[in-house]
C-alpha cells in the first residue's frame, strides 16, 4: 500500500480503516436496500441551530471512500424532495478534509455544507459548526451506544456517526487450541501474558501469542476506558488530564507486563504485522476495532473459520471488558447557506437506506441500530459462524458515554512519546506517567 498510516495511531503497524477502504474499496454496493425511515421536513430549530431552508442550489460534501457511499446512494432520493438542489460530492484524501475543512473555518469561507470528519478531532472545529442538538435528539434510539453521544461536546451535538468502533482482541482458534490456550481462561491481561509462556515454551520460541509497539497508545486507550475514563486522557468534563492517575498506572503496569511477556513480538514494522499473522508466527490482535475484519477479509481470505473475535481481558480480575476507537461523523458548517437541507442529505445518508449502502460498499459497523439488530442475527463463515455483530452491539452497550477532549490528537502524540520509554525499561512507570501527565497539562494548558 502506498501509505501505512494516516496517523500515530496506537503504533500498529497496519493500515487505518481509512486508509483501508481509499486502496480498495470492498464490495459494491448492493440492490437490496433497507426500507428508509421516514422522511419529511426537517423540524424547526431554536438557539441558530439552522437557518431557513435555501430554495436551491448545491449541497458540497466533502468525504474520503468508506465514508461518502452513504450520500451517493441517497442523491436521487433527496433529489425527489429537493428537486432544485444539486449534490456535489467530493472524494478527497483523509488528511486533505481535515485540513481543507479548518483551513476553511479559519479563513470564513470555502467550507462544504456536509463534511465527514474523524470524531477524535471533533474539538478541533466546534467553533466552524451547527449546533445540530434540536435537529437529531428524535433520531438518537435509531444509533447503537454509544455512537450518538459521540457527535457531542459540553452540552451541543454537532455531527452523526457513520459506524461504530467497539474494540475486541481477535485470536487464531487453531493456533491457541494448539498450544493449549482457551478464551474463557483469558480474564485480564495478566493472564494473556501468562498464557504467552506456553506458546513461547511449546513452540520453541517460533510463535508469538501477540505483537506490541512500545508507543502503543491505542492500547493504553482500551485500559483508560476499561479503568473509568471514558475521555481517554482526560476527565470527563475535559478540565482534567488523568495519564498519570493511580488507575492508570495500574493499567500500565498490566501493559509493561504483556511487553516484558515470553511470547511477545516487539515493534513489528510496516507489513511485518500482516504477514505474521497470515502466516501463522503471531496468533493474537491485540488492537482489534470492529473495521479490522476488513484487513483479515481483505489480506488474509485463506485464513476463513481460524480467527474469532473476543472481549479485551480487563485491568483486573472482574473488571470491565471494553474498549472503543474512532467513528466518523458527518458535521455540517455554520458556513452553509442551506443547513437545514444540508441536515436532510446527512439523515438520509445515515439512516435506512443510506445506512445500508455504506455498510454493503465498506463492511464496517453500522451506527444505525436497526441494521445492527438484522447483522447480529447472522453467522459470521470467516470468524467459524460466530456471531460477531451480536458481541460488536454487546460491547458498544457496555461502553459508557465516549468523547474526545480538546487536544486529543496531541495528548496521544506525547503519551505515545513517554509510554515508549517506559514499555522499554528507560523510565519507571509511575515517573514516565507524571512527566507525561506534566507535558500535557503545560501544553494543552488542562489541570
Amino acid at each position: 500500500m502506498k501509505q501505512m498510516t494516516d496517523r500515530v495511531d496506537a503504533g500498529l503497524n497496519r493500515l487505518s480503516r481509512r486508509q483501508f477502504l481509499q486502496a480498495a474499496l470492498v464490495t459494491s454496493v448492493s440492490a437490496g436496500l433497507l426500507a428508509a425511515c421516514s422522511t419529511g421536513a426537517a423540524p424547526a430549530t431554536s438557539g441558530g441551530a439552522a437557518a431557513p431552508a435555501a430554495q436551491g442550489g448545491t449541497i458540497t460534501v466533502w468525504g474520503w471512500a468508506g465514508t461518502i457511499e452513504g450520500v451517493q446512494s441517497q442523491i436521487a432520493a433527496f433529489n425527489k424532495t429537493y428537486p432544485d438542489f444539486k449534490v456535489d460530492v467530493k472524494a478527497l484524501g483523509y488528511e486533505d478534509v481535515h485540513t481543507n475543512l479548518l483551513n476553511s473555518i479559519v479563513a470564513g469561507s470555502g467550507a462544504p455544507d456536509i463534511c465527514a470528519i474523524d470524531v477524535l478531532r471533533l474539538t478541533q472545529y466546534i467553533d466552524g459548526l451547527v449546533d445540530l442538538s434540536d435537529l437529531a435528539k428524535q433520531y438518537k434510539d435509531q444509533f447503537v451506544p454509544p455512537t450518538f453521544d459521540l457527535g457531542s461536546y459540553k452540552g451541543k451535538f454537532y455531527g452523526l456517526a457513520t459506524d461504530s468502533e467497539p474494540m475486541g482482541v481477535f485470536y487464531r482458534k487453531d493456533l491457541w487450541d494448539q498450544y493449549g490456550i482457551k478464551e474463557e481462561d483469558i480474564n485480564t491481561w495478566s493472564d494473556l501474558a501468562t498464557a504467552g509462556a506456553k506458546v513461547n515454551e511449546a513452540s520453541q520460541g517460533a510463535v508469538a501469542l501477540y505483537h506490541m509497539n512500545s508507543n502503543t497508545t491505542g492500547l493504553f486507550e482500551v485500559l483508560a476506558v476499561e479503568q473509568g475514563f471514558s475521555g481517554y486522557f482526560f476527565n470527563t468534563d475535559d478540565t482534567k488530564v488523568i495519564v498519570d492517575d493511580p488507575k492508570m498506572i495500574e493499567a500500565v503496569t498490566a501493559l509493561k507486563q504483556l511487553w516484558d511477556g515470553k511470547s511477545v513480538q516487539r515493534d513489528p514494522q510496516g507489513d511485518e504485522v500482516t504477514t505474521l499473522l497470515k502466516n501463522g508466527k503471531i496468533a493474537t490482535q491485540l488492537i482489534g476495532p470492529a473495521w479490522y475484519p476488513m484487513t483479515f477479509t481483505g489480506q488474509m481470505p485463506e485464513l476463513a473459520g481460524k480467527w474469532r473475535l473476543m472481549r479485551a481481558p480487563a485491568v483486573t480480575k472482574g473488571g470491565p471488558r471494553i474498549g472503543y476507537q474512532y467513528p466518523t461523523i458527518f458535521v455540517i458548517p455554520q458556513q452553509s447557506p442551506a443547513k437545514e437541507t444540508a441536515w436532510e442529505l446527512a439523515r438520509l445518508s445515515l439512516l435506512g437506506d443510506g445506512a445500508r449502502a455504506l455498510y454493503e460498499k465498506t463492511k464496517v459497523l453500522p451506527a444505525y441500530k436497526p441494521l445492527l439488530d438484522e447483522l447480529k442475527t447472522k453467522p459470521d463463515p470467516y470468524f467459524g459462524n460466530q456471531n460477531i455483530y451480536e458481541l460488536w452491539q454487546a460491547i458498544g452497550n457496555d461502553t459508557p458515554p465516549i468523547f474526545f477532549g480538546v487536544g486529543f490528537t496531541e495528548a496521544q502524540a506525547i503519551l505515545g512519546n513517554h509510554l515508549q520509554a517506559i514499555l522499554r525499561g528507560e523510565t519507571p512507570i509511575d515517573a514516565g506517567l507524571q512527566a507525561a501527565g506534566a507535558e500535557i497539562r503545560s501544553k494543552l494548558k488542562k489541570g
